[in-house]
């Protein structure tokens, strides 16, 4: 069976990687060839191995439709005869098959949970979380000793899954259960693609008059811009350090932000406020937030007891809880505020008495979005003013992924997930944010000792703020 395909230089370079690395990631700035080069590569493996499985994804069936399936037929007319519009599936006639699927939301991907298929290929990867790639490759799974399942990835910077993208292929960046050498990336250009530029000569010159950020993003694809991100300072690197449990000495804050639906999710937070000093006598402080509950379909009365019983375990009192306004409101059937109905539970748990006070958040979401911004910034001493511990993979997760409402430029869109960022952001406009000057920062002998409670022996030990430094991986 003779099928003509005709690749380009990246376009080859890309293919050829996939049969070395367990995932390949093709991509960078539009108009580089990446969708071809998908389906070629399904055609190519699929003849290649007999009785192989396949498949192809996409956001929307619209977009599947659209940039596959006809395209399929364009490319490689006889593939029409083989294609099962019903099952969305192509038979080839040595026994393989390429199925076409989309995945609109995240949860979709859990219906492929025990399906297997020699070859997984999905297009515009940053348009879905993350997790959607963890969990198809657990379908990549074989029984032909001929054929290694490989994974192929196509995407432009910006999305949901820009952060997560780039943390693996372009920073190469990895967890502790990543094994670097699974991952291959190859950049793509829109001068690598001269079957569209000879075909359309003025498509380069109309990504040149983009503005910048989507210019650097489409033309240049720069990975270091994410289009409409929010907090694009956020760095897992700067901003996140090892799990620690901060002394009782310092002040202990709750912050909440309410859901119970499946579509929601409530965030509570603790964090702990260090009272820092330069060697020339300026004055900040440091917020660490440390414990993280992340969930939904939760009573208050739930929360309430598990948030309690937690801090107890850890010998904290928080000084104060700071909660989404809306939990102070009556509830939509007269009954009484999520705020009330947790203050009941903590006054049952804490032998009738005040545990820590309830207060109502700051409203102000602009407001909010320039705090947030000021936190995440460095002191002088070249650390940032916020960090967060590996304890609060939620938030850790969610708040690179924020991106700017369009209506409102200085706000964030309410249809991202903002769960996290808005319970840490009640508590931090609450919060007196001193800025320092910039500037080298050297310890002095008589720093002020800390004392942090490691999690791994749970010790509690001290040291000093140099030392405190190198508790997380720049």
């Amino acid at each position: 069976m003779q099928i003509k395909i005709t690749l380009q230089k990246k376009q080859r370079e890309a293919i050829k990687a996939s049969e070395s690395y367990p995932i390949v990631f093709f991509g960078g700035a539009k108009g580089g060839g990446k969708s071809y080069c998908i389906r070629a590569r399904q055609t190519l493996r699929r003849l290649k191995y007999p009785k192989t499985k396949g498949l192809i994804v996409r956001k929307t069936y619209p977009e599947l439709l659209s940039n596959h399936i006809r395209m399929f037929f364009v490319e490689y007319p006889m593939v029409k005869a083989w294609y099962n519009k019903a099952e969305k599936t192509i038979y080839w006639p040595n026994g393989s098959t390429t199925e076409f699927s989309y995945l609109q939301n995240t949860d979709d991907v859990y219906t492929y949970q025990g399906r297997e298929y020699d070859d997984i290929d999905v297009d515009e990867v940053t348009q879905h979380e993350y997790e959607v790639i963890k969990i198809l490759r657990s379908s990549l799974r074989t029984t032909n000793p001929a054929i290694k399942p490989r994974m192929f990835l196509t995407g432009n910077p910006g999305g949901i899954g820009h952060a997560e993208i780039k943390r693996i292929f372009v920073d190469r960046d990895f967890t502790p259960d990543e094994n670097g050498h699974d991952y291959h990336f190859v950049q793509a250009f829109v001068r690598d693609n001269r079957a569209l530029l000879d075909a359309d000569p003025e498509y380069e010159e109309r990504l040149k008059d983009l503005p910048i950020a989507l210019r650097k993003a489409y033309l240049e694809g720069d990975w270091n811009i994410f289009t409409g991100q929010a907090f694009g300072e956020f760095s897992r690197h700067k901003h996140v350090m090892k799990p620690i449990i901060p002394s009782v000495t310092f002040a202990h804050y709750l912050s909440m932000d309410w859901g119970y639906s499946e579509k929601s999710m409530f965030a509570g937070y603790l964090h702990a406020v260090i009272k820092m000093k330069t060697e020339d006598g300026q004055n900040f402080q440091r917020v660490i937030t440390y414990k993280e509950w992340a969930g939904n379909q939760k009573t208050p009365h739930e929360w309430a007891a598990i948030i309690y019983n937690d801090c107890i375990t850890l010998g904290i009192k928080p000084t104060k809880a700071y909660g989404d306004p809306a939990m102070f409101n009556t509830q939509t059937d007269g009954s009484k505020a999520i705020s009330k109905l947790m203050l009941d539970k903590w006054k049952d748990l804490h032998t009738n008495d005040l545990w820590t006070p309830f207060v109502r958040g700051n409203n102000n979401r602009i407001a909010r979005v320039a705090t947030v911004h000021n936190w995440l910034s460095l002191a002088s001493d070249k650390l940032p003013y916020w960090m967060i511990t590996e304890s609060c993979p939620y938030l850790i997760k969610t708040l690179p992924q924020l991106i700017y409402d369009e209506n409102r430029i200085d706000d964030i869109n309410t249809d991202s997930n903002d769960h996290g960022y808005d319970s840490c952001g009640y508590f931090l406009t609450q919060l007196k944010f001193i800025s320092v000057k910039a500037g080298p920062f050297s310890h002095a002998k008589k720093a002020e000792v800390f004392r942090m409670k490691y999690n791994s022996d749970n010790q509690e030990i001290a040291f000093s703020p140099e030392e405190f430094s190198k508790q997380y991986d720049k």
